[in-house]
């Protein structure tokens, strides 16, 4: 019986990564997963990918004939989804516990703001799905939870529902009013105490989580 992927890595095709982050996520994974050219970034640092999918339509024959045994799942190049969101929903077929997304983000914001929005269209209770840039943790938040030993640590939100009963423990500025509106946000906050706690009722945001370091 084949093991199952607890941690499922996917690559994509975006300008904001590290270098130094793809490989170390990469040597930790279970299964790697190329979303159509985020093939040529794992070509370039000399990682082979278990699965590659997408339209294939930015992936020149040359670089596919170095992985003539690694599986394909072709898509039509007219959809309006991204590959990145096809790589989501065939990592969540894997019933992994955790999806990592790299290089999703970068000098397209509308292919960047997708990447979000894709963690909560394809949100799983059970799955922990994130992103990583070159200086930050992009994660949702759905209901309670703590953030442990980031004491120092820059950090937004931003609500895309409208949020029932927020509450926040342990940073260095707090929303004035409890029901949250999409326009509400917490931009450059800190976190000051040992632990972040994070409660809401109702409702979905996005917590961005800067490096140490960055300011």
């Amino acid at each position: 019986m084949t093991k199952p992927a607890q941690r499922i890595i996917i690559v994509g095709n975006g300008e904001d990564w590290q270098k130094e982050k793809v490989i170390s996520f990469c040597q930790t994974a279970d299964f790697i997963i190329a979303a159509d050219n985020g093939l040529s970034l794992l070509h370039q640092f000399n990682i082979t990918p278990d699965l590659i999918i997408g339209d294939m339509d930015s992936v020149s024959s040359v670089l596919s004939q170095h992985y003539p045994d690694i599986p394909v799942e072709k898509f039509p190049a007219k959809k309006d989804f991204s590959d990145a969101e096809l790589a989501i929903k065939k990592a969540i077929t894997l019933n992994p516990g955790e999806i990592v997304l790299l290089a999703v983000t970068g000098n397209y914001f509308d292919h960047s703001y997708a990447a979000i929005i894709n963690l909560f269209r394809n949100y799983q209770p059970g799955i922990e799905i994130k992103i990583i840039t070159s200086n930050s943790l992009i994660f949702p938040i759905k209901k309670k939870t703590n953030l442990l030993h980031l004491k120092g640590r820059r950090f937004s939100l931003f609500p895309i529902s409208d949020i029932k009963n927020f509450s926040m423990q342990g940073a260095q500025y707090q929303f004035p009013k409890k029901n949250l509106k999409v326009t509400d946000y917490s931009l450059s906050n800190v976190i000051v105490q040992e632990k972040l706690e994070i409660n809401l009722e109702k409702g979905m945001l996005f917590c961005v989580l800067f490096d140490k370091g960055w300011q």
